[in-house]
């Protein structure tokens, strides 16, 4: 996979029109930063994360939403803890009273916030497991045209293939904010690792594919992510938090 500079954070952040920013952090942080970032959230975030039965769990809820409050203050100033969130039908939230549209996503030890003005966005990270039945579960939840893709790899790059088709699925989902309503296999995306990360075709409308940029990015060499944006000419910025 490409190498990039994940960028030092800053605590005023300016974000164009065309401009895309994601955000990475660790889930393992001292106890003191978990308990900063918990007195941000809301009284249901607080409830929800009381509900945890394991510690590393409750931390790791707590870590994620603190870090997308913490975030959009960069951007919006104000105290982080009075930004009130609304969901749409399918569950996908929305930041009342701003146009700032972003989505987050969490998996093992790291979570990314992903960030645009008046645009769709999605983003998806998952760690690679070992020993997955690949392609079984591609044909469950694939497209034909990625399982003919995943089908012509070579077998040792079919893990880590599917895994890159994941999450550029999972991303375009979460962008359309349409949840699984959204069938798996209405639209395709380039799978092969370390090629260029395409959205090939859209159904019922085909026009839909032309109009979004997809991109697959490195997180730690154990995972995989990805994002969509509804336009072209992004500009992504990487930020790590701090």
């Amino acid at each position: 996979m490409q190498t990039l500079n994940w960028s030092q954070s800053v605590d005023d952040m300016k974000l164009e029109s065309h401009h895309a920013d994601i955000w990475r952090i660790s889930l393992d942080l001292e106890p003191d930063t978990v308990k900063r970032f918990e007195s941000t959230l809301s009284a249901e975030e607080s409830n929800r994360a009381a509900k945890f039965q394991f510690p590393a769990d409750h931390d790791r809820y707590v870590i994620a939403h603190g870090f997308l409050r913490n975030v959009l203050a960069r951007y919006l100033g104000g105290n982080s803890s009075h930004f009130k969130f609304s969901v749409n039908s399918y569950g996908k939230p929305a930041l009342k009273g701003h146009d700032l549209e972003f989505n987050l996503t969490h998996s093992a030890d790291f979570a990314l916030v992903a960030l645009t003005h008046n645009r769709k966005i999605g983003v998806d990270v998952e760690r690679i497991r070992s020993g997955i039945s690949a392609h079984v579960i591609a044909r469950q939840y694939f497209s034909k045209a990625e399982v003919a893709e995943l089908e012509s790899i070579p077998p040792e790059l079919r893990e880590r293939a599917f895994f890159v088709g994941w999450t550029r699925k999972e991303a375009y989902i979460k962008a359309q904010g349409m949840g699984l309503s959204l069938g798996l296999d209405s639209f395709d995306v380039s799978i092969t690792p370390d090629e260029p990360a395409i959205l090939h075709a859209t159904r019922p409308n085909p026009d839909e594919a032309a109009r979004w940029t997809l991109l697959s990015f490195p997180v730690d060499p154990r995972y995989e992510a990805a994002v969509a944006v509804d336009g072209k000419d992004i500009g992504f910025r990487f930020w790590d938090w701090k």
